[in-house]
This record gives structure tokens, C-alpha cells and sequence, in this order.
């Protein structure tokens, strides 16, 4: 039986056409009395979590995906493109003279400069800009709050990928009430060419190594967890469904009593089917950075307060 065998066990629902499924409307529906803020008029639902609980399955939870940064509008960009240009030329003029109304001749100057500065002459077409944001919702009839959200770290990516010379895969898991941040990394190893992602999840003071590998062979992406070397379960992943299907399988562990764990490996359930169009990002912005643009590269103010460093005021 699943519940002895497995006493978690979680069907993740990815939707292949997310922008006209009925859950969206729903999804929206309650977000207008949902107690938290972490959802954005950006925000649209890509999937749903069923718990098998009791004998029977449950929809315990929402996906959201910010289809802001994962595919922004032209709007969107140009708006990014407009901030990125205003920094840059503020950044010659003081340069040229630190505070200050310019001269004729400086103003000459700064025209000038800014005509052959490369971040000026970028067109929006230009911008690398695609990162996946994934947030979970817990769902109740009277009820919906964020329980986690999963966010690719791509200034990781650009240096992990460069250095392996392959295309790697960053993301930082952030949970409630949970101190740290988890970084999920896929890591390189000689001729193992499955994906294989490590990291480190804080538990009461109690720091716990993660390892996810994907089999070589399989009906679809299947991966085995691990923790501290010990199994701790698999996502199977459904070879032919119409959108990136899986279920998550937890044995008795410490950590498959962990709700936020969970959380956090649902999360990575649901981004597999995001991750082909993600190492193609990984690869446009790893080509720019090598190329001596990586200026092409938008990097977010949310992903850069991720790598805040909390000593820096000491």
C-alpha cells in the first residue's frame, strides 16, 4: 500500500496549457483572500498538488509561476532595458564630472560616450532575462497561504557553467519561518551525464546533505533523494502526459516529517518540466558573459538580495 510503504506521497499536476486551464480563474478567486503577499498580478497557476492522505488523494496545494520573469512582455523588457541605460548613463556622467551640472563641452562628451557605450546601443531583442520563479500555495476551503517558493539563481549559473564548461542549473529554495536558504546546485562529474543536484537544508540546527540523481535509465526524469547517503526517496516522473506530471515518494525519514522539506522537494518536482527552456537560458547567458556581454545579462534586485552579505555593516 502506498501510505505503509511511503508514508508521504505527493502528485504534482503540471498543466501543458496553464494559461487556459479553469484552475487559473480559481487560482486568481482565491488569491484575493489569500493571507500573504507573496503573489503578484503577475502571478498565474501551472499546476496543482494532490496529497494522498487517509487512503485517498486530496488537492492540497497551487503552483504559481511569475510569468513576469519567466516570459516578460515586451513592456516588461523595454521597461528593464530603460533602467539598465538610465544606470549606465549616470554612471558615465559622473565619470565625467561627479556632481553637478555639465558644461557644453562635457555634455559633448557624455553624448559622445554614450553613443559608443555597448549597454546603449542594446535593443531589447538583445537582453537575456528568462528565470523561473516557483511559488507553492497551500490550499483549504476557507484558506490559502505560501508555503515556499523556488527561484533560479542565475549569477550561480553563469560561473558553475563556465567553470564546467557545461550548462548547470541554480536554484535557491525559501521557505517559511526557515532561516536559511536552500541551494539546490546540479553539479558536473565526469561522464555522468543524467543531471545530479546536491545541497544543504537546515533542520533545527541540524544540517542535512541532499542528493538528487536522476537515473540513466527511465520512463521519463526519475530521480532517487538521498540525505546524508541514506535513500530517502524518488520523483517519477510520467513519460506521456499532456503537461510535466510526477509523483513524490518520501520513506520514514526525519525529514519526510519536515511539512517545509516536503514543501521544498515538491517544488522541485514541479520545475522539472521547466528545466529544458532553463538550460537554454543557462546557455544564452553563459555565450554573452564569454563574449565580453554580460551587460546582455538582466540580473534582478531580488536575486541580487539573495547573495546579500549580512557582515557587511560589521
Amino acid at each position: 500500500m502506498i501510505g505503509k510503504s511511503h508514508p508521504v506521497v505527493r502528485y504534482v499536476d503540471m498543466w501543458a496549457m496553464p494559461g487556459v486551464h479553469p484552475s487559473n480563474i480559481e487560482f486568481l478567486q482565491q488569491l484575493k483572500t489569500a493571507d500573504t503577499n507573496h503573489f503578484t498580478t503577475h502571478m498565474d497557476c501551472v499546476g496543482k498538488v494532490s496529497t494522498y492522505e487517509d487512503g485517498s488523494w486530496k488537492r492540497t496545494h497551487l503552483v504559481g509561476i511569475r510569468t513576469d520573469v519567466w516570459k516578460p512582455s515586451g513592456k516588461e523588457l523595454r521597461s528593464a532595458l530603460k533602467s539598465m541605460q538610465g544606470q549606465r548613463r549616470s554612471l558615465i556622467k559622473k565619470s565625467i564630472k561627479r556632481s553637478g551640472r555639465l558644461s557644453t563641452k562635457q555634455r559633448a562628451e557624455l553624448e559622445k560616450r554614450l553613443a559608443d557605450d555597448d549597454v546603449m546601443q542594446l535593443g531589447v531583442g538583445d537582453l537575456v532575462s528568462r528565470r523561473l520563479i516557483l511559488k507553492l500555495f497551500r490550499t483549504t476551503s476557507t484558506r490559502t497561504r505560501w508555503v515556499g517558493t523556488l527561484e533560479q539563481m542565475t549569477t550561480s549559473e553563469i560561473h558553475n557553467s563556465i567553470g564546467s564548461r557545461r550548462p548547470l542549473i541554480s536554484m535557491a529554495g525559501l521557505l517559511p519561518r526557515v532561516q536559511t536558504v536552500t541551494h539546490l546546485q546540479q553539479n558536473h562529474r565526469t561522464l555522468r551525464i543524467p543531471p545530479v543536484f546536491s545541497g544543504c537544508y537546515e533542520d533545527d540546527g541540524v544540517l542535512h546533505n541532499l542528493l538528487l540523481k536522476k537515473r540513466w535509465v527511465a520512463l521519463g526524469a526519475h530521480y532517487d533523494l538521498y540525505a546524508d547517503g541514506r535513500r530517502l526517496g524518488e520523483i517519477d516522473s510520467r513519460l506521456i502526459s499532456f503537461g510535466s506530471d510526477c509523483t513524490l515518494r518520501l520513506k520514514d525519514h526525519q525529514l519526510s516529517t519536515d511539512t517545509p522539506f516536503v514543501n521544498l522537494l515538491t517544488l522541485f518536482a514541479a520545475s522539472l518540466g521547466y528545466q529544458k527552456a532553463m538550460y537554454r537560458s543557462v546557455r544564452r547567458r553563459v555565450k554573452a558573459a564569454l563574449a565580453g556581454e554580460s551587460f546582455r545579462n538582466v540580473i534582478e534586485d531580488e536575486e541580487l538580495r539573495l547573495r546579500h552579505n549580512g557582515r557587511a555593516a560589521a
